[in-house]
């Protein structure tokens, strides 16, 4: 699992939210082809990601408007501070 670049209170990784959670991405770990394959799919710093579902190691999640599936392992490299 990516280690917390700024650990605080506030900041925990995606996948360590609660389903509902509305959350502001604050860092992407992770190597370059990991971040860059995440900002292709719309994880930008900064933006606004809701956790929908948890079903097992899968989540879906919402981000500017698109919902996507993934594994635990690939949020584990979105760090976020929740809004909500």
């Amino acid at each position: 699992m990516p280690k917390l670049k700024t650990p605080t209170k506030h900041n925990l990784l995606l996948s360590q939210c609660r389903s509902g959670q509305i959350s502001q991405i604050t860092v992407l770990l992770g190597d370059s082809k990991i971040k860059m394959r995440l900002v292709h799919l719309g994880f930008h710093t900064k933006s606004i990601v809701e956790l929908i579902l948890i079903r097992g190691q899968n989540l879906v999640v919402s981000v500017d408007g698109s919902r996507f599936a993934m594994d635990k392992h690939i949020a584990d490299y979105i760090q976020v501070e929740p809004l909500s």
